[in-house]
């Protein structure tokens, strides 16, 4: 009998988003030198054949692809930038002691 798996801690803890981010930046890197790799073949068939216009367009397409892979790095690591930013404001503010209130606004608390 199959048993769904059941996390013991939440599944959107800090560290299992960072283990994901790290996976999700070594993928985008192994993918930004694929395609440069692959932007080195085609020019280096170009520079053998320069009237080779699909190499040519490979080779632009191959560029595109490493950059892509670099916005995503960055992207990533902005988002992780932020829920650090996020998770420090809400600590910040559950250690923030609480405010003291005076008689007159209890009073008023209490009167609606």
């Amino acid at each position: 009998m199959v048993r769904n798996y059941i996390p013991k801690k939440p599944f959107f803890e800090a560290t299992r988003i960072h283990k994901i981010a790290k996976d999700v930046i070594r993928d985008c890197k192994d993918d930004r030198d694929r395609a440069l790799e692959t932007f080195t073949y085609f020019k280096g068939i170009v520079s053998s054949d320069p009237e080779d216009d699909k190499s040519k367009t490979e080779m632009v397409h191959a560029l595109g692809l490493s950059q892509d892979a670099n916005d995503k790095i960055v992207k990533v690591l902005d988002m992780m930038i932020k829920m650090t930013q996020n998770e420090q404001r809400i600590q910040l503010q559950n250690n923030k002691p609480a405010e003291e209130m005076s008689f007159e606004e209890l009073r008023n608390m209490r009167a609606k």
